[in-house]
């Protein structure tokens, strides 16, 4: 992480070049809270009802009248430990070109980006999260934004994902080789309420420097002043030594959302598959392989978001859940308080 803390001064050093006359600082500190009341884990027969993942956060920034920037988000998870989503410094060099350097969400697909509890309407995630790629994915490197006419492009370097046991636990906060990962999202607006866009990811996730991971992803978003249809796809594929095949997972969601005065109903649907004969229960490595993966499944959520205040929602979410090759369907109901402030 040492590293990364000379792209960091470095920008700090342009913001004050390009700072000479008088400057203006501006700061901001917001943060979130929520928690989930959940029933139901494998059937609605079950009567008893569990208060979890509670989650919240600060989110502390800043920004100079030179362009210079800055964003630190310390965040409490469940289990009660206290991590970062955000530390970043950056520049703009113009109202179009923006780069950073430190951690940061990786724009890959929208959701990753805006998974905040009071920035979406239902409960849970998607079942592509955690699946096919890390829940809260970060980076440490080098963002690059820019805006031209109806495009904008995000592109990142760094660290990049480290061979796991699956596809979603391969969160590294150092690198465990000598290569670095690279990607972003290219996103064009057709029209006034219509907007598309494709991911891209790619660097080698294991120690010895070998074997790709590589993510392709879309995404499209249709919005009205009451309506909001969004969706998005990914698919992730990992090169496995011999005699085993190549890795492969994938997902995808579909996602319907209605305002209506301070109510939001919504409902989705989700799909997501896992096949990788290398790694899974037991991998330890090169010379220890896992039992391997073969799973998946898809889910129905139907809820409804009432905004109690302006940043002060209640939630409610029923799924019904049918894991990949069973027969039988599964539901849950849970609840959810996420407060801005």
């Amino acid at each position: 992480m040492k590293k990364f803390f000379i792209p960091i001064l470095l920008l700090a050093a342009l913001g004050s070049v390009f700072g000479a006359e008088e400057t203006t600082l501006k700061t901001s500190t917001n943060g979130y809270f929520s928690f989930d009341a959940v029933r139901g884990s494998g059937s609605l027969s079950d009567k008893d009802w569990s208060l979890e993942n509670v989650r919240g956060g600060l989110l502390f920034s800043g920004q100079w009248s030179t362009g210079f920037a800055f964003a630190l988000e310390p965040t409490f998870v469940p289990g009660g430990t206290l991590g970062l989503t955000q530390a970043w410094a950056g520049f703009a060099f113009s109202q179009a070109i923006t780069v950073k350097a430190g951690l940061f969400l990786v724009p890959f697909g929208r959701y990753n980006v805006n998974r905040r509890p009071y920035e979406i309407t239902l409960v849970s995630d998607p079942d592509q999260i955690g699946a096919v790629f890390p829940e809260n994915w970060r980076e440490i490197g080098l963002q690059g934004e820019a805006k031209w006419g109806s495009f904008n492009l995000a592109v990142f370097v760094g660290n990049g994902l480290a061979e796991a046991e699956d596809f979603g636990s391969g969160q590294q906060l150092r690198d465990n080789n000598r290569n670095k990962a690279f990607g972003g999202r290219l996103g064009a607006v057709l029209g006034q309420s219509f907007e598309i866009g494709g991911s891209y990811y790619r660097g080698k996730a294991d120690a010895a420097n070998e074997r790709a991971l590589q993510m392709i992803g879309f995404d499209a978003l249709w919005l009205t002043e009451s309506i909001r249809l969004s969706g998005e796809y990914v698919q992730t594929r990992i090169d496995n030594p011999k005699p085993f095949g190549r890795g492969t997972a994938e997902g995808w969601f579909a996602l319907a959302e209605l305002k209506w005065d301070q109510w939001t109903p919504a409902v989705s649907y989700r799909y997501h598959r896992v096949d990788d004969p290398f790694h899974g229960p037991g991998f330890a490595g090169a010379d220890a392989p896992g039992e391997g993966i073969t799973s998946g499944g898809t889910r129905w959520a139907f809820g409804a978001s009432y905004s109690l205040a302006a940043n002060f929602k209640l939630k409610a979410e029923f799924d019904r859940r049918r894991l990949r090759d069973a027969d039988d369907w599964t539901s849950g109901l849970q609840f959810q308080m996420a407060v801005y402030f």
